[in-house]
């Protein structure tokens, strides 16, 4: 059994980490890859795919705590998160491999775990984990733009755009923005 774990949102300059764990029912289908080379439509589509075909949870770590612990220690608190609420929902994945996309990785857990560097591009559980955590945390700031239409975060999902920066200059920052990133 494996679980694959996987995280998006590390690089924005604003909004959470968001974390995923996930354990696969079923073969994926071939089209399943890393997040960042799908498009929006396919993410979408694969997402609704592994809402009925795998068992998974997702963690989040909030800007608050990133600027607390630094992006590295709250994407470890996403990930112990994501798989604590996994063992929750799911006991008998305390069994399992967890497969961990990076090669650092730290918990108090008692889970047998490989870190591998680019887990996302080789291990389909991995992939399927990335494209949850992706999928979930462009949900959120779709949802940000409701509260801070200003900050237009449907589009840039608070990702360090041309756009970002220049509504930096324009606004005060909000509260979902990372102050101890480089923000300008």
């Amino acid at each position: 059994m494996i679980v694959g774990v996987d995280e998006a949102g590390r690089g924005p300059l604003a909004g959470v980490v968001s974390a995923c764990a996930l354990y696969l029912g079923k073969e994926p289908p071939a089209n399943v890859r890393d997040s960042k080379e799908l498009t929006p439509f396919v993410r979408q589509n694969l997402f609704g795919w592994l809402s009925q075909n795998a068992c998974f949870a997702v963690g989040l770590a909030s800007p608050e705590e990133i600027d607390k612990i630094n992006i590295l220690e709250a994407t470890m608190l996403a990930f112990n998160r994501a798989i604590k609420k996994l063992l929750v929902k799911a006991p008998r994945l305390k069994k399992a491999t967890f497969i961990i996309d990076g090669n650092i990785f730290r918990t108090a857990l008692n889970i047998k775990y490989k870190c591998i560097e680019k887990a996302d591009k080789t291990v389909k559980e991995v992939s399927c984990a990335s494209i949850v955590a992706k999928v979930t945390r462009d949900y959120l700031m779709m949802n940000a733009h409701f509260l801070y239409p200003e900050w237009n975060f449907e589009s840039h999902k608070g990702y360090p755009t041309k756009e970002h920066y220049a509504l930096i200059e324009k606004h005060a920052l909000s509260p979902l923005h990372r102050r101890s990133f480089r923000l300008s």
